[in-house]
């Protein structure tokens, strides 16, 4: 309602303009008192809900005075730009194009007014998924400096949902030249999806592609990946290595993510001291239950069970969690006698294992959307890595 009422506020100055000059004429005072009485009755289909019945009703009111010459052409176009804003936001579309086409093709409205019009068609169009007529008016706009960021942030934002990643990686890099403080992400991540709709067919303009995501975001841990995993599938273990461990400074929310193929990198290498090493800066960097259960592993493997129990131990009682939880159970019910006790840990065992299974394992850190697996964009709040393991993101304060 309240919103509605806002988006009329040109209707309400219309309504104040004419009483102001209530000296005048007395033919236009019974036009007053006509577009007084319309109005109240407008704002009274509002409150009562008869939305429908309002917006016909300004229309009506804004259509008969303008063909009485009563209202300024200024005042006009404000208000059926405002009553085609109203439509769209309504999920009526075709009504707001009419508004908008109609507002393009007079002769009466000025050149600026009809790019502003022009914008809000390829609003329109965009609302109603016609990407392709939303793509041509904001292609038209681009040589406008008022209207050219608007243009090409909505260029990417339709060919991200087209999938046209060539498209996307051009109109953000021109959207850099003239806006050099735009926030470079999504470039970087177009980048990464050319690549790897290319890798099959084109190797070096997979690996170029990763290259340039790197040279405009340098914190790119996506980039950084997909190249550890290019150099692991041709076992160049050691750069396969390199990639995967630029992740622990890129962004270090990540690197769970690539701990399995580190230690396969190092396995192949027969160096599981630089992976031990590894992994201890990976634990003081940030705190990370994939990280811990990876040390323990490998601290089982070299010194046996009891030494990794008590690293567990200390662990858990440091920064408890249901993944070292579930682990730590593991290792008490070795340790436990036959009996009822062990088979409550074997009970306990399970239930926590079927927790951690049925748990979202990714959430996004600007809206909460939830996941149980990676996404580079969250389909939420449309932004570019956001979307995080659960355990890495900060509890919300309240």
């Amino acid at each position: 309602m309240l919103e509605l009422l806002f988006l009329l506020l040109p209707v309400a100055a219309l309504y104040g303009w004419y009483m102001g000059r209530r000296s005048a004429k007395k033919d236009q005072e019974t036009v007053q008192n006509q577009f007084s009485r319309d109005y109240v009755t407008g704002l009274n289909f509002l409150l009562s809900n008869q939305q429908e019945k309002a917006v016909d009703l300004f229309l009506s009111m804004l259509q008969k005075q303008e063909s009485e010459n009563q209202i300024s052409q200024e005042s006009q176009f404000e208000a059926e730009l405002t009553l085609g804003n109203l439509f769209r936001s309504r999920g009526e579309v075709d009504r707001a194009l009419r508004i908008h086409q109609a507002i393009d093709v007079s002769p009466d409205y000025s050149i600026e007014q009809k790019l502003l019009a022009k914008q809000q068609l390829a609003k329109d169009f965009l609302a109603a998924g016609f990407y392709d007529r939303a793509e041509n008016y904001y292609i038209l706009l681009l040589d406008e400096p008022d209207f050219a960021v608007n243009s090409l942030t909505q260029l990417m934002t339709i060919y991200q949902k087209t999938k046209e990643w060539k498209k996307a990686i051009n109109v953000s890099e021109k959207l850099l030249q003239i806006s050099p403080e735009s926030d470079k992400t999504p470039l970087a991540h177009y980048y990464c999806e050319y690549a790897q709709a290319v890798k099959n067919d084109d190797q070096k303009a997979f690996l170029d592609a990763l290259n340039k995501a790197l040279f405009h975001l340098p914190s790119c841990s996506r980039a950084s990946m997909l190249l550890g995993d290019f150099h692991l599938e041709n076992k160049q273990f050691r750069l396969a290595a390199d990639y995967y461990e630029a992740v622990l400074s890129q962004n270090v929310d990540y690197i769970g993510e690539v701990l399995d193929k580190i230690k396969h990198c190092y396995l192949e290498l027969n160096d599981l001291s630089g992976y031990e090493l590894f992994l201890i800066k990976a634990n003081q960097a940030k705190q990370n239950p994939n990280v811990d259960l990876a040390l323990t592993q490998l601290i089982d493997e070299k010194d046996g069970k009891i030494a990794a129990q008590s690293k567990l131990y200390q662990q858990l009682r440091q920064f408890p969690n249901m993944l070292t939880f579930h682990r730590f159970i593991y290792y008490q019910i070795n340790e436990a006698e036959e009996g009822s006790g062990k088979e409550s840990l074997i009970l306990l065992h399970n239930m926590v294992g079927e927790q951690i299974k049925k748990s979202f394992k990714y959430r996004c850190s600007n809206c909460g959307y939830h996941s149980y697996r990676l996404s580079w964009y969250c389909p939420s709040c449309r932004h570019w890595e956001t979307i995080k393991a659960t355990h890495s993101i900060e509890p919300q304060s309240h």
